[in-house]
């Protein structure tokens, strides 16, 4: 009789193989050692092989993804046993039991005691959800995008313009490929890949075998992330040439019409083809794959007399003045204004050799290589023109490259050596001859037409290496399984980032540029002598070190529990500003945190309840960390007040132009300005998540889950403006009582005019009624990078599972599941900038915010995919598949459109919601407008008589349908064609009524302007400006939502692969 048992774990940070383990008994149930245990891959004829130890107990490491596998035990004495047709996913440490007769018994039979879904596994503990191949392959999508599939997972969602795991920020996610971190480290873009910025996908999907999105993973190995780990593994090659080439394309016909608008046009493709096979049989293996993707979209926008769908206030002759201006007077060639093509192209190019060196040692060497370029600079709006030669061209180049040592020493030891190096190269080079940039206004100041090199890219590169180092060293004893490792990291940054360095200048009219009198002029330049362009260029170490114990501490409960040590080192030291460290005692601008150490305990639990695995209780407790996106700590090194002046001068003070890039006037006012640093004792941001879930087999191969996922900040991120004054109402100065709201203010108020309302100078116009008060005149913001421990995250999942060859339909697969979810916290931090994260955060109080929705919630998601595959003789077969989303739509606040508390910063103060027209001074048609919007909204409702608590409103409900239809062709020579289409939003094709997705900009909305306050009572001054945009006859709520340009029609893409 052979006994077999199998199971699945997700393991954690960088695994990028799988494993086998179990025993080996007697018909007695008496452990057989020195019994081998042969795992043959039967593609690549790769062997793995172990004796059983003193207790009966063998286990495989590091065998590759995948199969079939053919297992084979064998003892002396003892009838050989064999299973065939084995596969093992990523991450699984799969058991087999067997139990062995003597060859003199006859007739004993074979039996398979338990075989369950991966998912049914005494090894899983913690939340995660794996990717397969055949998901990858057959879910629609059209970018072709790793986030096309993290979105299967419950508690992982688009929110913010990223991917949220676990209600997290979505800069906090690590994603690896081959254990190597595929994860912008510096976090210019929310998405968080190296390629963000040129908008491509960092790595071909065509290389990808597989990948596992980890919540909760307890595995101490697990590191680097605070969200979600997303842990992607390669193709290999084996013993059989195989390959694929392939085309995607889709075009403006491919796209539905919006409110009877076209979309418009563009031209899209992705073409590719990868092949693999044996350099030596059974011993060495490559696998390569190339893919080219290309995108042009040409602008439908034009001068107000051409015959562009979309029109700009300038006439034709408006910008042939401009342009006449410029090369007749400053001596400069801005570029036509002629309808242009922007594109956006990329290579991608992969290679992996996997050599066997013996049964005891494999190595894997591979590399991934992007390059690809982005014309920017000429995204033309009817708000912005800018003409031909203000292009740029954004570049990035990732190349990242990984060997890995896996090794066994005898029965009972085994080793993970990996060393990994990742190169990033982002720039900007500007397309046309240098020249300060220059907009031109028109009279309204709500249009304007926009030459020479754009400002923010005319000094802007970015470098980053990191090389990281990791060692896994596992020793098996009994019912233990011991770890000890390490895994280290170098990241080094030199970030070149100047804007204005050329200049920049605002001209009121087309009459002001010509005379050279504008009237606003930016302008940055190095206070360095001999460096006349200042470079951020740091770096720091990540020391990693843990140590961990697997027991199985009987046949049905199996529990791990490890501690992990993480150790961010930061040796170099920004610039010292003295004038700074007079201003704030006890602070400085070259001290950064460096050797604070971060504790991550972690355990967790499986128990098979009925002991048939049939039903299982799982879960777990730990502390995840990882270092913050890298541009957060470089605002330190590039604004300490000593590396550049910046000036803003308006008005009066602007100087004259200068059209020479290199010779720009230097004005009269110089003042130190924004100046960012990080708090000492600030640690790496973590997270406490615990998990608790039951899964049970359902009848017909179908597996139900419940489960719940808590997080607690322990350390998370604020930002703070430490230059800020105290509150002024009532201060010393006493010129105005508390405000009606009770909001506390950073300005003294005083109506120095008389005229009985204290105005808000930011937008009014007014004389400085509102004067903001800073702790040093020296400098315009200080903000402060420091922890916090306030918010949570929480998510409860109910979910089904069908999976692929199990139970009823074996070629169908699908899942569907209902998550609801809590997320809190104080400041979402979803820019790149301290000055941005400070200043955007809706607040009552910019320096003392409150708990409140994260921007990165979705209260209730329903989540299904369904995928069958009809086969027909001679090969033929069609793939049907879908994927549905439903889900709530983001949360948004309610704001004034000014500034309400004297900070210097308008758009991110809450709102007072008034319960009565005496709350407020405002007129009586104002008045009306106002209550019918409030009674349109249940969270303004429940809003009246405070400030709006933030967050508290939700934009409408979501829904997603996509489709994929795949016909498989034989070509009855040699391989097989398969024809895709991949159907986006397939409501909208069949209606176009249905579909649409509605949002608020910046999840924001301005409810009403803020005039001011009342000298006499303090009560805010308010004026209700919207309309009725949608034109139904009532001015609520439903007026404030855009409608997504392109998410709101269907869109289809053809796909065309041949495969051998």
């Amino acid at each position: 009789m052979m006994v077999l048992l199998l199971s699945a774990v997700l393991l954690g940070q960088g695994i990028t193989n799988a494993s086998f383990n179990g025993t080996v008994k007697d018909n007695n149930g008496m452990p057989l050692v020195g019994a081998n245990v042969v795992a043959v891959h039967e593609p690549s004829g790769s062997v793995f092989g172990a004796s059983t130890r003193d207790d009966g107990r063998f286990n495989l490491v590091n065998v590759r993804v995948g199969g079939p596998y053919t297992i084979t035990v064998s003892y002396i004495g003892y009838t050989e046993q064999k299973i065939e047709d084995v596969i093992i996913k990523l991450g699984e440490d799969r058991r087999l039991n067997f139990t062995l007769v003597e060859e003199a018994i006859k007739g004993a039979e074979i039996t398979v005691v338990a075989e369950r879904s991966e998912i049914l596994s005494a090894s899983n503990m913690g939340t995660a959800t794996s990717v397969s191949l055949e998901q990858i392959e057959r879910l629609p999508t059209i970018n072709r995008s790793i986030n096309d599939y993290t979105r299967l997972t419950p508690q992982a969602a688009s929110a913010a313009g990223g991917t949220s795991i676990a209600g997290s920020n979505n800069r906090y996610n690590n994603f690896q490929v081959d254990g190597a971190v595929l994860t912008d480290p510096f976090g210019l873009q929310p998405n968080r890949t190296p390629t963000d910025q040129i908008n491509s996908q960092p790595i071909s999907l065509d290389a990808i075998q597989e990948f596992q999105v980890e919540v909760s993973p307890f595995d101490v190995r697990s590191g680097g992330f605070v969200g979600g780990l997303i842990n992607a593994v390669t193709r290999s090659g084996d013993n059989q040439f195989s390959g694929s080439a392939y085309y995607f394309g889709r075009n403006e016909s491919f796209v539905g019409k919006l409110e009877d608008r076209e979309y418009a046009d563009f031209t899209n493709f992705q073409t590719g083809a990868r092949i693999s096979g044996p350099i030596m049989q059974n011993k060495l293996f490559f696998f390569v794959n190339a893919e080219w993707e290309n995108d042009k979209r040409p602008s439908s926008i034009g001068p107000s007399d051409s015959n562009q769908p979309v029109k700009i206030a300038f006439s034709s002759a408006d910008f042939d003045r401009a342009i006449s201006i410029s090369q007749n007077t400053w001596g400069y060639d801005p570029g036509g204004y002629s309808p242009i093509t922007n594109e956006t192209k990329n290579l991608k190019l992969f290679g992996r050799l996997d050599w066997n060196i013996s049964n005891q040692h494999r190595l894997t060497l591979r590399s991934n290589y992007i390059d690809g370029d982005l014309d920017d600079g000429l995204v033309r709006t009817t708000a912005a023109y800018p003409l031909e030669n203000t292009l740029f061209l954004r570049n990035n180049t990732t190349t990242s490259t990984v060997m890995e040592l896996n090794s066994a020493f005898g029965n009972n030891k085994a080793n993970q050596a990996r060393l990994a190096f990742t190169t990033v190269r982002d720039k900007r080079t500007p397309e046309g001859e240098l020249f300060p940039q220059v907009e031109i206004f028109s009279s309204t100041r709500n249009e304007r037409i926009r030459l020479g090199t754009e400002r923010f890219s005319q000094k802007n590169a970015l470098d980053q290496d990191v090389i990281a180092f990791t060692d896994n060293f596992l020793i098996y004893s009994g019912d233990h399984t011991f770890t000890l490792g390490t895994h280290n990291e170098y990241t080094k940054y030199r970030n070149l980032f100047i804007q204005d360095a050329y200049g920049a200048y605002e001209f009121d009219s087309l009459a002001a540029y010509q005379a050279g009198r504008p009237s606003r002029y930016f302008y940055s330049y190095s206070q360095i002598e001999g460096t006349p362009y200042p470079e951020a260029d740091w770096g720091y170490y990540q020391l990693g070190f843990y140590g961990q114990d697997a027991w199985k501490i009987a046949p049905a409960f199996n529990f791990t529990y490890g501690v992990r040590v993480d150790i961010p080192l930061m040796p170099d030291e920004p610039l010292y500003n003295p004038t700074f460290a007079n201003a704030f005692p006890g602070r400085s601008t070259s001290e950064v945190p460096s050797g604070n150490l971060i504790w991550s305990p972690r355990f967790g639990f499986n128990w098979d309840v009925l002991g048939d695995r049939s039903t299982q209780l799982r879960g777990g407790f730990g502390m995840f960390s990882g270092f913050p996106p890298g541009v957060w700590i470089s605002n330190q090194y590039s604004n300490t007040g000593v590396e550049l002046y910046r000036l803003d001068l308006r008005g009066a003070a602007a100087p004259n132009f200068s059209p020479d890039p290199f010779n720009q006037p230097l004005g009269q006012a110089i003042r130190t300005s924004e100046v960012n640093l990080t708090d000492t004792d600030f640690k790496m941001p973590q997270v406490m998540r615990t998990s608790i879930a039951l899964d049970r087999q359902l009848p017909r191969g179908f597996v139900g889950t419940l489960e719940f996922v808590h997080g607690n900040n322990v350390n998370e991120i604020r930002f703070r403006n430490i230059n800020l004054g105290t509150d002024g109402y009532g201060s010393a100065v006493g010129e105005v009582p508390h405000g009606a709201d009770g909001r506390p203010a950073y300005a003294t108020f005083r109506d120095t005019d008389g005229d009985g309302t204290i105005e808000s100078n930011l937008t009014s116009g007014a004389s400085a009624e509102f004067v903001r008060v800073r702790k040093s005149a020296d400098f315009t913001n200080v903000i402060l990078m420091e922890n916090t421990s306030e918010g949570h995250q929480w998510n409860f999942t109910a979910r089904v599972q069908k999976q692929l060859n199990q139970g009823i339909f074996p070629n169908m697969f699908g899942s569907l599941s209902y998550t609801i979810s809590d997320a809190q916290d104080i400041n979402s931090n979803r820019s790149s900038r301290a000055i941005s994260n400070w200043q955007f955060n809706e607040t009552d109080d910019p320096n003392g915010e409150t708990v409140g929705r994260s921007d990165f919630l979705v209260r209730h998601r329903f989540l299904g995919n369904l995928s069958y595959q009809f086969r027909y003789a001679g090969g033929w077969a069609t793939t049907v598949s879908l994927f549905y989303e439903s889900r709530s739509g983001a949360p948004f606040s309610y704001l004034y459109g000014d500034d309400a508390n004297g900070d210097g910063v308008s758009g991110n103060d809450l709102a007072f919601i008034p319960t009565r027209q005496s709350d407020v001074v405002v007129s009586a048609s104002d008045w009306t407008k106002i209550e019918a919007f409030i009674n349109s909204d249940e969270a303004l409702q429940n809003a009246r008589g405070q400030i709006f608590p933030r967050n508290s409103a939700t934009a409408p409900w979501q829904n997603y349908l996509d489709l994929r239809i795949a016909q498989k062709l034989p070509t009855y020579l040699f391989g097989n064609l398969e024809v895709t289409l991949d159907i986006l939003n397939l409501p909208n094709l069949l209606n176009s009524d249905w579909g649409k997705i509605k949002f608020v900009n910046n999840d924001a909305f301005n409810i009403y302007r803020l005039d001011g306050y009342d000298a006499a009572s303090g009560r805010p001054k308010i004026r209700f400006t919207q309309g009725d945009t949608n034109k139904d006859g009532k001015i609520d709520r439903n007026d404030i939502f855009q409608t997504s340009d392109l998410a709101s029609r269907w869109q289809m893409q053809i796909g065309l692969r041949y495969s051998f």
